[in-house]
């Protein structure tokens, strides 16, 4: 997988009005009486931002997980990978964006595609988890 690092700056605090209806199909005119809080992106998608960095994904070995390529993650250094979360790893020198899980004392990086193999990390892999991707934006 080809990794493009994306540095996070926080410059400003900025928000946008958050309507508090859902919106099923459409979107509702924004009066007032449906506007809740702002909503402030960074708060959003940053929970210790000097621990967060950004990936922009490429590849399709997630694409089960709804992650595609040109699709920005958010990746938290600080958080410990736990069973079934998807993180950013550098195997064997190579960065690859998989589920992980642990199996009988096995760590395996499942792929979220049938076309692609898992990895199962063994003593001569060598491996090292970059952090846990805590969100994902889309860009359509």
């Amino acid at each position: 997988m080809a990794v493009a690092f994306i540095e996070i700056e926080i410059r400003t605090k900025a928000a946008v009005p958050l309507v508090s209806s859902s919106a099923a199909a459409g979107f509702p005119s924004p009066a007032d009486d449906y506007l809740d809080r702002p909503l402030d992106f960074n708060e959003l998608l940053i929970e210790n931002p000097a621990a967060t960095f950004a990936v922009r994904f490429a590849g399709e070995s997630m694409i089960g997980a709804g992650l595609f390529p040109g699709d920005i993650a958010i990746v938290d250094r600080s958080k410990t990978p736990k069973s079934g979360c998807i993180v950013l790893a550098l195997v064997d020198g190579e960065f690859t964006v998989k589920r992980y899980r642990r199996r009988a004392g096995v760590i395996v990086l499942q792929a979220e595609n049938p076309k692609y193999p898992d990895i199962i990390i063994s003593g001569e892999t060598s491996f090292e988890v970059w952090g846990v991707i805590t969100k994902a934006i889309r860009m359509l």
